[in-house]
């Protein structure tokens, strides 16, 4: 019974689909015109309130993370959900959008959407939420689909959503945060989900962590030589997957951005990660990167990865981050590869000074490639 309504649920998005596709063709051609900067920013206490944030170095931004029990629930923390933060951000014309899920969702998520009486209720209560609290839309977060169930009822959270808000509040957003391999991103299906969107962040760092076998870089644009294990571990080929290998349009894709880095506890780069040694700087923001220079560590510049790490005499760890060069050379790419934007996780980590500074420096590098016209090529002369 339960296939024969997700079925029957997937049928009916696909109806709605072939009769919207006017609608996300004009929102593909907005993404083109007009750059996306996006800003995720967190519920929890970050020390940036919303009277903090610089609204104008954004777009759009993501409050997260609405969660949900198995029953279809929704659990909301921390200054989730808040009319100040919409407010001020649309006084200073920018779009917020609730973020449901985040990290180990997919559990939840695949219980809910597997229970109509359960989905009936988040979809009902989260759209409840976007509408008294004035958010422009929603961006679906599941981490992460596992099977071919989860494929289709991302889906259908996904229409129903658009239709669900279409009906209530015309104009309203749904988009998606996705993985940049295939080990997940098989379970996001491009041909029938994506349309459905107004436009997908592709999270293309995490490239390596404590989860893996070896130490790497956070999040590099192309892939380095040296990572024998990971070849295509950078944003060019985790951007490629879904260009070239699942038929996506650039024009609706963003580029993810770390606002952090993350310690190893090895000597170099790329060797194996020891369970029993623990780096004392797991996870470091990057406001807190100038502190850490302070106390000693060293800036290194990595050639065959293109991007900076610490490290510090007599200690064994290494600290892979982005900083103010990495960040200008992504929005750079982005923009270079006709990217819809770029967009930043999460917005209190580079909180310096009264600024979001990397976010500054991506954004206005993006901005300049975008308006510079690429050179022609000359002719070849007979």
């Amino acid at each position: 019974m339960r296939r024969i309504i997700c079925a029957a649920g997937l049928l009916l998005a696909m109806v709605y689909f072939a009769a919207s596709c006017s609608h996300f063709n004009n929102a593909s051609a907005e993404n083109q015109a007009a750059p996306i900067i996006l800003g995720y920013y967190p519920s929890w206490e970050s020390g940036v309130p919303p009277e903090a944030v610089i609204y104008k170095q954004f777009t759009h931004i993501c409050h997260v993370f609405v969660g949900s029990d198995k029953e279809g629930r929704i659990i909301a923390e921390g200054n989730l959900p808040s009319r100040e933060l919409t407010a001020r951000a649309h006084a200073a014309g920018v779009k917020v959008l609730l973020s449901l899920g985040g990290m180990d969702s997919g559990e939840y998520l695949g219980d809910i959407m597997r229970t109509p009486a359960a989905a009936d209720r988040f979809i009902a209560e989260v759209s409840q939420m976007v509408l008294d609290y004035d958010y422009d839309g929603v961006d679906i977060d599941w981490e992460f689909p596992k099977n071919e169930e989860d494929c289709r009822n991302l889906t259908i959270m996904a229409w129903r959503f658009r239709k669900t808000l279409g009906e209530r509040k015309p104009g309203a957003l749904v988009t998606a945060a996705v993985p940049g391999i295939d080990w997940f991103g098989r379970w996001f299906d491009a041909e029938e989900l994506f349309p459905l969107l107004d436009f997908i962040n592709v999270m293309t760092y995490d490239m390596h962590g404590p989860w893996g076998s070896h130490a790497g870089f956070n999040s590099i644009i192309k892939a380095d030589p040296a990572d024998k294990e990971c070849r295509n571990n950078s944003i060019e080929g985790q951007m490629d997957y879904w260009v070239k290998r699942r038929k996506c349009p650039r024009n609706k894709l963003l580029v993810g951005i770390p606002l952090y880095g993350r310690g190893f506890a090895v000597q170099k780069w790329y060797d194996p990660i020891d369970k029993n040694k623990k780096p004392a700087h797991p996870y470091v923001p990057f406001k807190d990167i100038a502190g850490l220079q302070k106390a000693g560590w060293t800036r290194v510049w990595d050639s065959g990865a293109g991007a900076p790490y610490l490290k510090k005499q007599g200690v064994l760890e290494l600290i892979s981050y982005d900083d103010e060069e990495t960040a200008a050379q992504k929005g750079r790419w982005a923009a270079q590869n006709k990217f819809a934007g770029i967009f930043f996780w999460e917005i209190s980590q580079d909180y310096i000074g009264g600024e979001h500074r990397l976010v500054r420096i991506a954004d206005k590098a993006f901005r300049e490639s975008k308006e510079t016209p690429s050179p022609k090529k000359e002719a070849k002369k007979p």
